[in-house]
This record gives C-alpha cells, sequence and structure tokens, in this order.
C-alpha cells in the first residue's frame, strides 16, 4: 500500500468510538444480492431521524441497522460515521466532521433546518458552533430533519430550493456487493463515497477517488486502485458499451469522462463483478460465479482477511 494512499485513510484521523445511548430503530437486515440478476435496486429500510430540537449529545450515536452504520458523536467532539463491523471487531470511518479536540461538544438539528456541532456550553442563543451543513433558511415546504438510510447522513433543511442550500449529504451510499454490464444495470455504477461489504470486507471508493478494500478484522487496507487525487470525482462503473470492461473514469453526464483504472476484462457482454464473502473482489463472464469458475480478474486479496 501507497504510503500517501495510507495517510488518506480516514482510519488514522480518528477516535475510538465512545459507548453510547441511542435512537435506534429496530428493522431486518437483507439479504445479500446471490446472483448477475440482481445488481440493481434499492436497500430500503427505516429511517433513524433526528428532528428539530433533539441532540446527539457526547458519546450519543444514530444507528442504522440495515445498513449497518453509526453516526457517533465522540466524547473527542468528533462526528464521525461508521460502519459497523462484527460484534467486538473493528468499525471503519466513512465521513467525519473533523471537529475532534473538542471534549464536551455535541450536535443538533435546528428549527432553522441547520445541523450544527457546537461546543460544550454552546448553543443557537450563545454561539459557539464549530461545524454546520449550512442548510438554514426560512422555506416552510419541508419539515427539516437529520437521518440516516441505506449508509448515508443526510440533512433535510430549509434553504431555497434548487440552490444547493436545501439538502446536505455525507454522500457515503451503501451499494451492493455486486455489479453488473448488462442494459438494465451498466447505469447504475458508484460515485465517490460509496462503499459496499461483505461478510469480511469493506470496498469503499473514498472521497480522494481511491477504491480501497478494507478487513472487517482489524480495519487494515489490503487493496486498492491507486487512483487517489484529483479535484474531479469519479465513478465505479461497468459500462454496456464496455461490455464487461470495470472501470474508474472521471464522472461526466455522458459517461466520457477519461478512464483512470480498469481491470482490462472488456469484450466479455454481460460480465459482472462481485465482492465475495471470502475477501476477494472478482469479474466474472455472465454464466460464472462461485463455484463455477469463469473468474476473468480478481483482487487477489482471499487469503489476506
Amino acid at each position: 500500500m501507497h504510503a500517501r494512499a495510507l495517510r488518506r485513510a480516514l482510519v488514522t484521523l480518528l477516535a475510538a468510538t465512545a459507548a453510547a445511548t441511542a435512537l435506534v430503530p429496530t428493522t431486518a437486515t437483507p439479504a445479500a444480492a446471490a446472483g448477475p440478476g440482481q445488481c440493481r435496486g434499492p436497500r430500503g429500510g427505516i429511517l433513524a431521524e433526528i428532528s428539530p430540537g433533539q441532540r446527539l449529545e457526547p458519546g450519543g450515536r444514530l444507528a442504522d441497522k440495515v445498513s449497518r452504520t453509526e453516526l457517533v458523536m465522540q466524547t473527542d467532539g468528533n462526528l464521525v460515521l461508521y460502519a459497523l463491523g462484527n460484534p467486538g471487531g473493528h468499525n471503519l470511518p466513512l465521513w467525519h466532521s473533523g471537529t475532534w479536540g473538542n471534549p464536551g461538544a455535541y450536535a443538533t438539528m435546528q428549527a432553522d433546518g441547520n445541523f450544527v456541532v457546537y461546543k460544550q456550553g454552546g448553543g443557537p442563543q450563545t454561539g459557539g458552533g464549530i461545524w454546520h451543513t449550512g442548510t438554514y433558511g426560512t422555506g416552510t415546504t419541508f419539515q427539516p430533519k437529520a437521518y440516516l438510510l441505506e449508509g448515508e447522513f443526510v440533512v433535510e433543511g430549509r434553504g431555497t430550493r434548487g440552490a444547493d442550500s436545501q439538502r446536505w449529504s455525507s454522500r457515503t451510499t451503501e451499494q451492493l456487493n455486486q455489479l453488473c454490464s448488462d442494459y438494465e444495470t451498466a447505469a447504475h455504477g458508484w460515485s465517490t463515497g460509496s462503499w459496499a461489504q461483505s461478510a469480511t470486507v469493506w470496498l469503499v471508493l473514498q472521497q480522494d477517488n481511491n477504491l480501497v478494500m478494507y478487513r472487517k478484522s482489524d480495519g487494515k487496507a489490503i487493496w486498492h486502485s491507486g487512483t487517489y487525487g484529483g479535484s474531479q470525482r469519479v465513478t465505479l462503473q461497468m459500462l454496456y458499451a464496455d461490455r464487461g470492461d470495470l472501470t474508474i473514469r472521471n464522472a461526466s453526464l455522458n459517461n466520457t469522462g477519461a478512464v483512470r483504472w480498469r481491470t482490462s476484462t472488456g469484450g466479455n457482454a454481460d460480465a459482472w463483478a462481485l465482492l465475495q464473502d471470502d475477501g476477494n473482489f472478482v469479474v466474472y463472464k455472465r454464466d460464472g460465479g462461485p463455484g463455477k469458475g469463469g473468474a476473468l480478474w480478481h483482487t487477489a486479496t482471499y487469503n489476506k482477511i
């Protein structure tokens, strides 16, 4: 692993999660996708929500059990979104507010539509805000709220519609553990910040544009695409026109952005990729799969979990 890529990993920036009370909805974890015909579709679930006037006190957390994520107001003052690992194991930070070093800080959803982290003793009337979503305003179309769903932390505010101030997002949507190149699903790629999981690993298209695999046992990065850097966001996709080639390319409206990384598996119509429970990320021929063979490319991480 390149030292620069490791430095960019959020793991090195964040303190351990504190024990906490929670606002936690109860719901079942959906079954993982099982074949190349299941590369598309929302995960769904129940909103884990913070309404205006509610707070996340130091050590408090908001949990989404569908995607197994938690938003934690750490006692060091950092607000962190974690992908949860196996019980007693490592949790992977997906996003954070960068406000560590402020013990006693808390977060609150305000009636004006802004979600704010305040220093200890601070508040809407006294000041002391150290981070916010900038979604404040006077709009009345929607009731403001903050919530977790499908691995993403979202704030719906009162800002002016259409002016980027109505909605804020951590841009950390959980994706299915498969990508396909058939016509119906090829357009549904990952954007920067997307992630997926298997029983043993996470695969994250990080905000620095690097595609990185972390093992759940200890959070260590065991593979990456080397595509970190650049000011333009990227997409991970198996375009139908590429006929089975898995690519990371600069994001564009018509999918013509420059390719930054590829598996070079083109010429295999309806090929598909799977993040496996054995820790390997594999591109298979149309009729291939675990126990069937037909692998065209893989990360060779099956022995690193």
